[in-house]
Parts: structure tokens; C-alpha cells; sequence
């Protein structure tokens, strides 16, 4: 059985997200700032592929 890596302790809750520039599922480019203008709030939700 392979091990994992060990992982980072990532933000604080309630800490508030770095402005990033990323790419959706679909390939569209998406930033943070732009969303957070168009919306209240913005829910991220990181997730790893290898499962």
C-alpha cells in the first residue's frame, strides 16, 4: 500500500483567500476578485484528482 505524502496545514478558518488567477473544469478562466464582484461570497473547495 502506498503511503501519502504528508499535506499542508492550509488557512485558518474564516481567514480570508489570496486574490488567484485559475482555470475552471471547463477551461474557462476564472479570478477571484472578478467573482467576488459579481457574487456575495465565493465557496472554494480544493479537492485532489487521484482517487
Amino acid at each position: 500500500m502506498n503511503e501519502e505524502p504528508p499535506r499542508p496545514d492550509g488557512l485558518p478558518v474564516s481567514s480570508i483567500a489570496p486574490i488567484f488567477d485559475t482555470t475552471d473544469v471547463y477551461g474557462k478562466e476564472m479570478n477571484l476578485e472578478n467573482l467576488l464582484e459579481e457574487y456575495d461570497g465565493v465557496l472554494i473547495d480544493f479537492f485532489r484528482g487521484n482517487w
